[in-house]
């Protein structure tokens, strides 16, 4: 059974590859943002970057959280089972599940810059709206009413694309209407995004590739405990693609690398008085 679930799995992904190949080489490759500048929300950016950066790295270190963002990919698996294929929705969602934890304890292990809270995509809209109320989750990656975060301020960390942004500073007014179109340039570990899930701006430290080869930082927090290591073995049985088993493996040391990169930002900006004209722009 294992033999050919792993069979499906690698026709599944062999035909993806086929495709995502034939639409790079042969089919319209998504157009560049040329005029992105224009855009209203650039007007003073090369001055209002700077504040706001230092403004967003105070509010986070005093009395801030991150919250990060998982997923549940629970339409992929819907149409899986709608379709019959049972055992490739089971696969999904094991490996989602390992994901989600790999993640909430590399988090935990490596993350001291504030306090860290993780919640599901489907409760996204919640999480833009300041409603955070029985959304966050425990040890057992189910929703716990229990854990409750009273920060004013927040920012969000997921994996994913780092954008050619087509947003400059966007203001609070604008921040509930403003899509992204930028042309996506790299894939990140961990990309930081306002609350509206919005890419923030250097010279915030907003996307995290490298990992750190410093010493770990702690072994657990918040009443949450997860073994890497048991997960790391579970995922070296499950997950056919080296490339991405790879990146997952190496989260760990991204996070510490984006806690050291706020730490280091923090130290260079600490006590910095933000005017009251900016607070239309830290949210």
């Amino acid at each position: 059974m294992a033999l050919r679930l792993n069979n499906i799995i690698f026709i599944i992904l062999f035909f993806l590859g086929l495709t995502a190949f034939a639409q790079e080489s042969e089919g319209p490759k998504p157009p560049k943002v040329k005029d992105h500048k224009s855009d209203s929300s650039y007007k003073d950016f090369g001055s209002l970057r700077f504040k706001v950066a230092r403004a967003q790295i105070n509010r986070l270190k005093n009395g801030g959280a991150l919250l990060v963002r998982l997923k549940t990919n629970a339409n992929t698996i819907s149409r899986l089972k709608a379709a019959g294929n049972i055992d490739l929705a089971t696969q999904v969602e094991r490996q989602t599940l390992l994901t989600n934890k790999l993640i909430v304890a590399s988090y935990l292990k490596e993350f001291t810059f504030c306090p860290v809270y993780f919640f599901y995509s489907n409760y996204s809209d919640s999480v833009k709206n300041k409603k955070l109320d029985g959304i966050f989750i425990d040890s057992t990656l189910t929703v716990n009413p229990a854990i409750v975060c009273h920060a004013d301020f927040y920012l969000v960390a997921e994996s994913g694309k780092v954008n050619d942004s087509s947003l400059g500073i966007v203001s609070l007014s604008q921040a509930p209407t403003a899509m992204e179109s930028g042309t996506p340039t790299r894939e990140a570990a961990i990309v930081i995004k306002n609350r509206y899930f919005i890419q923030l701006h250097k010279p915030f430290p907003y996307f995290q590739i490298k990992s750190s080869s410093n010493p770990p930082i702690r072994e657990s927090s918040q009443g949450m405990y997860f073994d890497l290591n048991a997960i790391n073995s579970e995922m070296n049985k499950i997950i056919n693609d080296p490339k991405e088993l790879k990146e997952l493996k190496k989260l760990r040391g991204c996070v510490r690398a984006l806690n050291e990169s706020f730490e280091s930002f923090y130290e260079k900006n600490k006590g910095y008085t933000i005017p009251v004209e900016l607070a239309e722009y830290v949210y």
